[in-house]
């Protein structure tokens, strides 16, 4: 059975889809693990855009059969990015955020677990009840935030307001720079949980992923993609050492 990992954020704009895409490519490009990436932000998702990609279907037309998935229907489902990596694009009708229920991501969770080694989520930010469904059913879960007051704070209070049976795998550290003003052991150490990766601020190779759908991760000269392939390293170790 596959592994899930959960990329979540207490508030948007910290990099959340960046890292899951890239994440993704990672795992399945560069490990060659059977990988999907799902975006479970209906209406506002932006991972296809990231892969530069144009997708005819997405997991709102799996709602109907969710107690009956076949491999087919995953198949029809998603979109392919690379040989290992494929997408499962979220519904563009943003009126579909409250048909997810965690019922049926189990349902989805458990068809796709059978048919891939990974399932990545790109969960929406914040504390909806997709994104407690996705914390309650995740076998890894990553907690992205960058080294501001506003994140600190949000993430602070995402934090507290989590189930104690529902413990982290630890935080990713986004947009870090040197000499800034507060370090990655001190945000460690203020949120009370283990830093699992520090990420490099890298705005030429965000720019031309975002711009052209070309992921970090594929472009030796980006300091970003650098940090996420040696982050999926760990990530993978950790998976095989602990069985998840």
């Amino acid at each position: 059975m596959g592994t899930v990992i959960g990329i979540f954020s207490a508030k948007g704009g910290v990099g959340k889809t960046i890292l899951a895409v890239n994440l993704a490519v990672a795992l399945g490009a560069g490990h060659r693990r059977k990988t999907v990436l799902i975006d479970l932000n209906p209406g506002l998702g932006t991972a296809d855009l990231l892969l530069d990609l144009e997708p005819e279907n997405s997991w709102g037309d799996l709602l109907p059969v969710i107690d009956e998935l076949s491999s087919k229907h995953l198949q029809l489902a998603v979109t392919d990015y690379h040989p290992g990596v494929d997408l499962l694009n979220p519904p563009p009708d943003i009126s579909r955020k409250g048909t997810f229920t965690r019922r049926n991501l189990a349902s989805l969770l458990d068809a796709f677990r059978a048919e891939y080694d990974l399932v990545l989520l790109d969960t929406p930010p914040g504390n909806s009840p997709v994104t407690g469904a996705a914390l309650s059913l995740a076998d890894v879960r990553l907690v992205l935030l960058t080294p501001d007051a506003p994140a600190l704070r949000s993430t602070s209070r995402f934090l507290a307001g989590l189930p104690g049976t529902e413990r982290l795998t630890g935080l990713v550290i986004n947009q870090h720079a040197p000499g800034a003003a507060i370090s990655p052991d001190e945000i460690k150490d203020h949120l009370g949980t283990h830093l699992f990766g520090v990420l490099p601020m890298d705005p030429t190779g965000v720019w031309a992923n975002v711009s052209y759908g070309e992921p970090c991760v594929l472009r030796k000269s980006s300091k970003l993609g650098k940090s996420i392939r040696q982050l999926s390293a760990r990530l993978l170790k950790m998976i095989d050492q602990t069985g998840i």
